[in-house]
């Protein structure tokens, strides 16, 4: 429950379409692991080549950024003697979204050998331990070999794969099995011979936007047949420099940071484009099982920023889908016998709530407000009125609602949140979360202000939604009287504002004491019993508040607060760090800026660490974006004022950080150094 603990076995593939999932008998919805369609397999002379067992040397993998291509070379040394040199390469079209491309180029060094080769589409996959597949239907048609896979909420999924050679070959035969089709064939190589290999994938499924996968999966492998390697390449590129061209960060100083940056770029570009809103970006990146393909308060407060700011239809897009996923929510709420909506701690197709722990998806209620926050912060920095109109004011109204009825009274008619997991999730049962109950203050504030702002400039499309929701004056009246009286525990002698009202009531523990091992997480050495009723924070929720709202408090209540907290937080959380170093930026704690952003970059960008074995903390590289731009560069999140500021904090080890930035339909160039402040529009 309170640490990741993932099962690893030797060697990981999966591969993903967003908007497909299962139905797993003990985890509930899942993103699914496809038929996979990358194999390709060798034997020389009956050996079979195994990148573990057989004679591998000079091997380099090398991930291109800036287009997406993947590269791997090698000599691979036969039993025999034969030694050949490869290079094997792929990358996912961002052109032509249903195709995938390989090659294999092999030049023979010496010797000889009889190479048997094998691929095609591999069925037999399990994901998470389980087979969602009802039926598979396996055949040949016009040289390509296709699998159609109907999963167990009656998705269908079509692959089609095709070979293209340079050279003589030998016709490759078809061999069908049952749950597997494959290409194989064979052919001799003598010293000083060369020669390559395409793969061309086309895959699409039934909730394809065009509803017809049928005929756009063969005709995008035909196209890819007709235009080859290069060309596929050329045209992914143009697209990949589109989006790099909106989206880099250049950073001079500091190459670890300007690198972890880009990769971190670079996965949230590849997550999300914002072409279909019936899908966020899961938390881990669409790239591993954990968390299963589901979407938390991630995509609103650590993903949106980035989107918003390079790609307002991206974001538009992540948010749109929680508009889609409202009827869901509204369950949700009715579950606890509340009207209006509550948005699911975890989230898939509909919107119900999929988390099987009861403390999060009863507790952590806080994402109700941060998809209110996230629906403000767009529409301050784009003003695209229609979104507000159309789709954010019914999201503010029908969590507003929810508010009103999951907030408690005392005897003097006082509003409290009992019972609330804030985003320190050590802590489960609190009372009146200091970071829920501001984001809970902003939802009702805003309902009442938007629509207020709504009903004078489109008054008839107000009137529609407010008898189709049922809204009455009185409702109105009552959010902002909720909003008035939700308190923010604090201490005006210390100038602290406490985490929660009971923060100091919990027991002291001895961190230092239990931790033995920091390279392991602190909830492996103290059991969730102990951590629940202790003083010892998971991420600090203050912190994430102050990060949020930074006009609300001043410099001084953040150190009050950072040196509060620091020796009980334990950054058991990947979102911990990059949001400390923003906090220890804002308040010149320049050695703490370098500890907490080594460690950010060290999540998913260490290979000792090994953090990104079981996907991609795609939330961190949405931190790292936030960490550059909003605290280094210092441009003032939006949601805080529908005005442009750059007030830039570089730490010691940057000197220059220049990137694009979009704000109000516009697209603007900011460069920020030591000496010099400068924002241009784009030409």
């Amino acid at each position: 429950v309170t640490t990741e603990v993932q099962r690893h076995p030797l060697s990981k593939c999966g591969t993903y379409l967003p908007s497909i999932m299962g139905k797993h008998p003990e985890l509930g919805e899942v993103i699914l692991n496809l038929p996979f369609f990358m194999q390709i397999s060798l034997w020389a002379n009956g050996e079979k080549m195994d990148m573990i067992h057989s004679k591998i040397r000079n091997y380099h993998r090398v991930l291109n950024m800036k287009n997406g291509h993947l590269a791997r070379s090698f000599v691979y040394e036969a039993k025999n003697g034969c030694c050949m040199e490869f290079i094997w390469e792929r990358f996912a079209s961002m052109a032509h979204k249903h195709l995938f491309v390989q090659r294999v180029t092999c030049h023979v060094l010496s010797g000889t050998a009889e190479l048997e080769w094998r691929s095609g589409i591999d069925a037999d996959i399990t994901t998470n331990g389980y087979r969602h597949f009802q039926k598979l239907d396996f055949y040949e048609e016009k040289k390509a070999v296709s699998c159609l896979a109907t999963t167990d909420l009656n998705f269908q999924v079509l692959l089609k794969s095709t070979l293209q050679f340079s050279g003589q070959i030998e016709e490759p035969m078809v061999r069908i099995e049952e749950k597997q089709i494959n290409y194989a064939w064979k052919h001799s190589v003598t010293a000083g011979n060369e020669f390559s290999f395409c793969k061309f994938t086309s895959c699409g499924c039934s909730r394809d936007l065009d509803g017809n996968f049928f005929k756009t999966v063969p005709s995008e492998l035909i196209y890819a047949e007709q235009n080859g390697y290069a060309v596929l390449l050329a045209e992914s590129e143009k697209e990949w420099s589109r989006l790099w061209g909106n989206a880099d960060v250049q950073i001079d100083g500091d190459k670890a940071l300007q690198k972890g940056l880009r990769f971190s770029i670079y996965h949230l570009l590849r997550s999300n484009t914002g072409f279909d809103s019936r899908v966020q970006v899961c938390a881990k990146g669409f790239a591993g099982e954990a968390y299963y393909g589901r979407y938390f308060w991630d995509s609103e407060i650590y993903l949106l920023p980035f989107y918003l700011y390079t790609n307002p239809e991206a974001a538009r897009s992540l948010l749109m889908y929680r508009w889609y996923t409202l009827d869901g929510a509204r369950k949700n709420a009715a579950r606890c016998h509340c009207r209006g909506a509550r948005y699911p701690w975890q989230s898939g197709l509909t919107g119900d709530e999929q988390c099987s722990l009861w403390e999060y998806a009863d507790n952590e209620l806080h994402i109700t407000a941060d998809v209110a926050f996230a629906v403000m912060h767009y529409y301050r920095a784009t003003q695209d009125y229609d979104f507000l109109k159309e789709a954010g004011l019914e999201i503010l109204l029908e969590t507003a609602r929810f508010w009103l009825e999951r907030i408690d009274r005392d005897s003097s008619g006082g509003c409290h949140l009992l019972n609330v997991m804030g985003p320190d999730e050590y802590s489960p049962m609190t009372r009146d979360n200091g970071y829920t109950n501001r984001m809970v203050k902003f939802n009702l504030e805003s309902a009442v202000q938007t629509a207020q702002f709504v009903r004078e400039k489109s008054p008839e499309q107000y009137d529609a939604l407010r008898q189709k929701i049922g809204l009455s004056e009185e409702e109105l009246k009552k959010f902002r009287e909720a909003a008035a009286s939700l308190p923010i525990p604090y201490d005006s002698k210390r100038d602290l504002y406490l985490q929660c009202a009971d923060f100091e009531e919990y027991g002291e523990i001895d961190i230092n004491e239990i931790w033995k091992d920091r390279d392991k997480p602190f909830g492996f050495y103290a059991s969730q019993e102990k951590i629940y009723r202790s003083k010892c924070i998971k991420q600090a929720d203050t912190i994430a508040l102050m990060t949020l709202f930074p006009q609300e408090f001043t410099d001084h209540q953040v150190r009050v607060a950072y040196d509060y907290y620091k020796p009980m937080t334990t950054h058991d959380s990947s979102l911990s760090p990059a949001g400390h170093s923003i906090a220890a930026n804002r308040i010149g704690r320049a050695a703490d800026v370098e500890q907490f952003l080594h460690q950010a970059l060290k999540v998913d960008f260490d290979p000792e660490k090994k953090g990104a074995e079981d996907g991609i903390h795609i939330a961190n590289c949405g931190c790292l974006w936030q960490l550059v731009v909003n605290s280094f560069a210092g441009i003032v999140p939006a949601v805080s004022t529908q005005e442009f500021t750059v007030k830039p904090r570089l730490p010691k080890s940057v000197t220059r950080i220049s990137f694009h930035l979009f704000w109000h339909g516009t697209q603007k160039e900011v460069t920020v150094s030591k000496d010099e402040i400068k924002v241009e529009p784009v030409k």
